[in-house]
């Protein structure tokens, strides 16, 4: 069994952007999070602190390169070397911060919260400008949205919020072949939900004839999602995303239940 590092822990509440470091799980054996993440190499790695509640703090896990999906799926931020803006994908240092000793990436795959006790400041002092917190936020928001593409893992949100019209995801059974599936909210009286399930129209047989499936909802029952104001199948309306939504991979009708 690897030695266990020395602990330098912090003494005051986080600051949110700022960077400090999760130490070896052995020293907190009965933490919240392991309820979230288990595998030794979570541990020992610097994270950027969120926002505090009480005695825990939500945090981003960080890393020197990407794992490839995380990569392909666009799904990190690069902490930046200055206070300079580069651009929407780049968080810029607070004044006066230092720069990391290598080139870091935030993973934005999940967030994390554990009690903020169990943190060690890192070895030195490097802070994110609180106003590109809005960059994270608003590449979040592009990630929920695009989920109707690639459903990957679900991105952690409180749901009391959810407009109707969101496209979001319903996690399937443990054990399904894919995390969960599209649906679109029509009412929100969390922590209940009204929703409609959204299919693609290549798999209703419909609508394809040469559809796997032998069954599909009926044509009359399926409005289809698109870009562009037009008259749907049958001279059906359509549901109209909004201009600044991401279209669908796949032409999509939703699913009356």
């Amino acid at each position: 069994m690897d030695k266990l590092w020395p602990r330098k822990p912090i003494q005051e509440v986080p600051v949110p952007g700022k960077i400090y470091f999760v130490p070896d799980g052995r020293y907190f054996p009965s933490s919240i999070i392991y309820a979230q993440k288990q595998q030794v190499g979570f541990f020992r790695h610097p994270i950027l602190i969120l926002d505090v509640d009480s005695t825990i703090a939500n945090f981003y896990a960080m890393t020197k390169e990407p794992p490839a999906a995380i990569r392909d799926l666009n799904m990190a931020m690069r902490l930046g070397t200055s206070a300079a803006d580069e651009g929407p994908a780049v968080l810029r240092l607070a004044p006066g911060s230092d720069i990391m000793l290598q080139e870091t990436w935030i993973n934005l795959e999940q967030r994390f919260f554990i009690e903020w006790r169990n943190l060690d400041e890192w070895a030195v002092n490097v802070q994110v400008d609180a106003a590109d917190f809005s960059k994270i936020a608003s590449r979040v928001a592009e990630l929920e949205a695009q989920q109707n593409r690639f459903i990957y893992k679900p991105l952690l949100r409180a749901m009391n919020g959810i407009q109707p019209g969101m496209v979001i995801m319903l996690p399937n059974h443990p054990g399904s072949a894919t995390f969960g599936a599209p649906i679109i909210v029509v009412e929100n009286d969390y922590p209940d939900f009204k929703y409609l399930r959204v299919k693609r129209f290549e798999d209703n047989i419909n609508f394809n004839p040469a559809a796997k499936r032998t069954k599909g909802s009926e044509r009359r029952m399926s409005l289809a999602i698109t870009k562009t104001l037009r008259l749907g199948h049958d001279g059906t309306p359509v549901m109209l995303l909004e201009p600044e939504s991401p279209a669908m991979r796949e032409e999509s009708p939703a699913r009356h239940m």
